[in-house]
C-alpha cells in the first residue's frame, strides 16, 4: 500500500477522534450546566438528545412542498419550495424551458429585472417571484439544491388572465334621493388585486369628501374579488359615467342617471325597463285618443243615415 495512502487513513482517524472528542466534551458541559441547576442530593435528569429518526440527514424537500401554482395577470406571481437541512448547500431557480438560471440564493443572474428570489426566515422557503407576470411565463421552473447529484424539484406555473364586470345590463336609472349600488367583480383572480379603483367622470372617486355618504366595501374569495360602491342620497349631480379599474384587469364602465323624481326611489332602474317604459307611454297616448275620436264620430255617423 503506498505511503501516501497510510498518511491518508491516518489522518482521517485523527479527524474522527477529535470530532468524537468535541461532541463529547460539548455533552459534558451541557450536563454541568444542567446539575449545576440541581440541588445537592437530587437525581439527575438524564439528558436525551432530540432526534427524528425519519428525517433525512442530507439537503432535501419536504413532502408538502408545492408542485403547481396558479397567478394572475398584474400581480406577483411567487412561486415557492421548502428545501430542508441545507447546511452550506445554495438553492438555484431555473426556467425548465430554456436552462436559463434566474436566480442562485438572493442573487439574480437573468437581466430581466421582474425575477427576484428570498428566502422566508420563518419558515426557510425560498420564493421566486415574478412581477407583472404574462401568460408566456407559464411554465415549469426548477428549484434546485447544489448537492452532487443536483436535487431538484419542479414547480408549474399558470398564470392566467381576470376578466371584470359590472353587474347588471345597460344604463343605470334612479331617483334623486336613492342609493345608488354598484358593484364590480373581478373574476379569475387567484390573488387579490393589489387595489381596486372607482371613477366618476374619469376622475377618482373621492370617499373623503364632507357631506357625501361614499363608501367602498370590497372582498375576495377562492379566485373572485368583489367591490361595491354605494352612493346614498344621489343627487343630480352623480349622474355621469361610472368606472371600476381593477389593478390586474381592464375598466369598465356604465352609464348612470338621476332623475328628478319628487318621492326617492327605492331602487335603481336599468336601461332595458327604463325603455319598456318610455316606449310605452305613446302606445298609451294614441290608444287613448283613439277612443276619444270614436266616441265622438260614431254617434255622428248614426246620425248622417238616418
Amino acid at each position: 500500500m503506498p505511503a501516501a495512502w497510510i498518511l491518508g487513513y491516518l489522518l482521517l482517524f485523527c479527524l474522527t477522534k477529535v470530532s468524537l472528542m468535541v461532541v463529547v466534551v460539548e455533552s459534558k458541559v451541557r450536563v454541568d450546566a444542567r446539575n449545576s441547576n440541581t440541588k445537592e442530593g437530587e437525581e439527575q435528569p438524564l439528558v436525551v438528545p432530540e432526534f427524528d429518526p425519519n428525517e433525512p440527514k442530507e439537503p432535501h424537500f419536504a413532502e408538502d412542498s408545492p408542485k403547481q401554482v396558479v397567478a394572475s395577470v398584474g400581480s406577483p406571481a411567487h412561486i415557492p419550495c421548502k428545501p430542508r437541512n441545507l447546511g452550506a448547500k445554495s438553492v438555484s431557480w431555473i426556467r425548465h424551458r430554456d436552462l436559463h438560471v434566474l436566480t442562485v440564493g438572493s442573487f439574480t443572474f437573468t437581466n430581466d429585472e421582474r425575477f427576484s428570489a428570498h428566502r422566508d426566515a420563518t419558515t426557510g422557503d425560498w420564493i421566486l417571484v415574478i412581477r407583472r407576470p404574462t401568460t408566456a411565463d407559464s411554465g415549469f421552473y426548477d428549484c434546485s439544491i447544489s448537492t452532487k447529484p443536483v436535487t431538484a424539484i419542479a414547480v408549474k406555473l399558470n398564470v392566467v388572465v381576470p376578466t371584470v364586470e359590472l353587474l347588471g345590463d345597460g344604463e343605470i336609472y334612479l331617483d334623486r334621493g336613492s342609493t345608488l349600488n354598484l358593484t364590480c367583480v373581478v373574476h379569475f383572480t387567484p390573488t387579490p388585486p393589489e387595489f381596486v379603483l372607482w371613477y366618476h367622470r374619469d376622475k377618482l372617486v373621492n370617499y373623503g369628501k364632507p357631506g357625501r355618504a361614499i363608501s367602498v366595501e370590497t372582498t375576495h374569495d377562492g379566485d373572485t374579488t368583489r367591490s361595491s360602491l354605494l352612493v346614498h342620497n344621489a343627487t343630480m349631480w352623480d349622474s355621469g359615467k361610472y368606472a371600476c379599474k381593477p389593478s390586474n384587469a381592464p375598466r369598465v364602465a356604465r352609464m348612470v342617471h338621476v332623475l328628478r323624481g319628487e318621492t326617492p326611489a327605492a331602487m335603481q332602474t336599468t336601461t332595458s325597463s327604463a325603455q319598456c317604459a318610455r316606449s310605452s307611454l305613446p302606445l298609451f297616448l294614441s290608444f287613448h285618443l283613439l277612443i276619444s275620436l270614436s266616441s265622438f264620430f260614431i254617434p255622428y255617423a248614426h246620425s248622417l243615415y238616418r
